[in-house]
């Protein structure tokens, strides 16, 4: 279910970081493969949380195979989202920040998901504080930047208006710090043994000593949390005092972003005519650096109109 779940963030942030960086998605159809891999090999990894269950060696074995396995389209994806960033006209706004944020945990929650895929591994840490971490890193912590990054991305298409950029990044980087203070520690207690579903740690002698740290794991959640009060205000004042959006305020290529903000009933006063692809960011046939889909192809030879220019033929030479 974890894959699942985050399949909806993984598309706005390839949305988002297209659009942000001012290029087209770095091997879009490996990433949709990558994509389709995930949402088919989900159905058969459940057996790693039942490693410790006394399942039979062989089929303990499959599901071994089967959640290594899925790392690969996983990790197909991170490079496509690199891949895109690199050397990309990149604006640093709070879509973007929340974009990479999401990346980033879910490349920590990937590589501690490595240790679990492995049976002798997961038998040791499987109910221990390790796989609370890696929980939050990979479903809470990535989908949760992943839908800021959709929610600030798309709300002056619904709402007409722009959130606040200034408390968006405020509100990025107090998240992304108390965010990773949270949970980063609870791998070091889960590799001290410390259990999940437990109300008091200190009624063992053993995990007294990690009292302190999960002092501070508490306090970086509960400032983490009222973060999200910053969030909440800059939507709802936004509604009203946000700058006015315009229809396209991203200078993005796709369709959404061709209609007023919000759009009206039925959306499209007429069916659109689509004339290319959604993410031709940079692209030579454009003054500018995206051109949306219903740009109708210049007319004309010449380089700029991507049509290549015929020959010139000599004086005298018959036609």
């Amino acid at each position: 279910e974890v894959y699942i779940l985050i399949l909806p963030a993984m598309g706005f942030v390839s949305e988002v970081i297209a659009c942000r960086s001012r290029k087209p998605i770095f091997g879009y159809h490996s990433m949709v493969i990558a994509l389709v891999s995930i949402a088919f090999l989900s159905w058969v990894v459940w057996g790693h949380h039942m490693f410790q269950s006394g399942m039979n060696p062989l089929l303990g074995m499959t599901f071994v195979v089967t959640t290594v396995v899925i790392a690969v389209p996983s990790a197909i994806k991170v490079f496509n989202w690199i891949g895109t960033l690199w050397r990309g006209n990149i604006h640093f706004d709070a879509p973007l920040l929340h974009a990479v944020a999401f990346v980033s945990l879910f490349i920590i929650g990937g590589l501690s998901g490595m240790f679990m895929a492995a049976a002798p591994v997961d038998i040791y840490i499987h109910d221990t504080y390790f796989i609370v971490a890696h929980l939050h890193y990979v479903l809470v912590g990535g989908s949760l930047f992943g839908i800021f990054a959709g929610i600030i991305f798309w709300y002056p298409k619904m709402f007409g208006r722009m959130m606040n950029e200034g408390l968006g990044k405020v509100h990025f980087f107090l998240s992304f710090l108390f965010y990773n203070m949270a949970f980063f520690p609870m791998h070091n207690l889960g590799v001290q043994g410390m259990m999940r579903r437990i109300y008091d740690p200190n009624q063992y002698e053993f995990l007294q000593g990690l009292q302190p740290l999960n002092t501070f794991i508490s306090i970086s959640v509960f400032l983490f949390a009222l973060t999200q009060i910053i969030f909440a205000f800059n939507f709802l004042w936004s509604l009203r005092n946000g700058k006015v959006a315009g229809n396209n305020p991203w200078k993005s290529n796709t369709l959404e972003w061709t209609v007023p903000s919000p759009p009206p009933h039925g959306n499209f006063a007429e069916m659109p005519t689509v004339f290319r692809g959604p993410y031709e960011y940079s692209s030579p046939e454009s003054d500018d650096d995206f051109l949306p889909q219903t740009t109708p192809p210049r007319e004309g030879p010449g380089p700029s109109s991507g049509v290549p220019a015929p020959t010139p033929t000599p004086e005298g030479a018959e036609v």
